[in-house]
């Protein structure tokens, strides 16, 4: 299997997670943003990753791939139980499509006054030297499109912000009767995918790139990454990541 990815995008890693809880050997074909589209418009008409391209089939999103890998799996390492299906893609959709934009959209805003070469260090992981060596003088126009594209003003980060915050607390208040796990007792695409798009405010040591020392983030960056960190949701996402976040053979 092959995985296109942006490095460092937590949709990627959450596509890296399910298949490294499936074991399944795969080959990571990483590209540094907007370079990417080049690898991914041949399957996406949209260029949006993470795609994985199989010998029978070709998946745009991350959920379809997770969903894709559950078929592969024994009922007790299933992403999605049958029994509690419903309530874990409900929950999936709305990380996915709310939670997860939310997080990138504060991720390049709030990090945009990092000197250019460390945030390029940190997106650059894995990706191919030409890419690497094109992109330094390239740096502003791209990042300033970046951000233009992912509409991260300061009034739609700000109530970005707050939608963050609601989400820990909602999934605090999920876990304050002891579960230990988002729908009960056991590991689900739900928490999967709330650990892997919380990652931007978290900076957990086992995501799939490696971030920078947290010392070396923008005061308010480092502010906010401390206070979701403390936060008991965001707790139970590093742990997630801790126990959970099991890595297979790759390339």
């Amino acid at each position: 299997m092959r995985l296109i990815t942006i490095p460092v995008s937590h949709y990627c890693e959450k596509a890296r997670w399910g298949l490294d809880h499936a074991g399944v050997p795969y080959i990571e074909d990483a590209h540094l943003q907007l370079f990417h589209y080049f690898f991914a418009l041949p399957h996406s008409r949209r260029g949006m990753v993470p795609i994985l391209v199989t010998d029978s089939v070709v998946l745009t999103d991350s959920t379809d791939i997770l969903r894709h890998l559950d078929e592969l799996l024994p009922e007790s390492a299933k992403l999605y139980p049958g029994d509690q299906r419903r309530e874990v893609e409900a929950l999936e959709d709305r990380f996915d499509e709310q939670f997860g934009v939310e997080t990138r959209r504060w991720a390049y805003y709030d990090l945009r006054d990092m000197p250019a070469r460390d945030i390029l260090n940190l997106a650059g992981q894995g990706t191919p030297r030409w890419e690497r060596m094109l992109a330094p003088p390239l740096f502003p126009l791209l990042y300033r499109f970046l951000l233009h594209h992912l509409g991260a003003s300061q009034a739609r980060v700000a109530q970005g912000a707050r939608l963050i915050s609601e989400t820990f607390d909602d999934v605090r208040a999920r876990l304050a009767d002891g579960r230990r796990f988002l729908c009960g007792d056991r590991f689900t695409a739900a928490d999967l995918t709330f650990a892997a798009l919380a990652a931007p405010v978290l900076w957990p040591p086992e995501y799939g790139v490696k971030f920078p020392p947290l010392e070396e983030a923008p005061p308010a960056a480092r502010e906010l990454i401390l206070r979701f960190r403390a936060h008991p949701a965001g707790a139970f996402a590093l742990r997630l990541f801790r126990e959970n976040r099991r890595r297979t053979e790759s390339r």
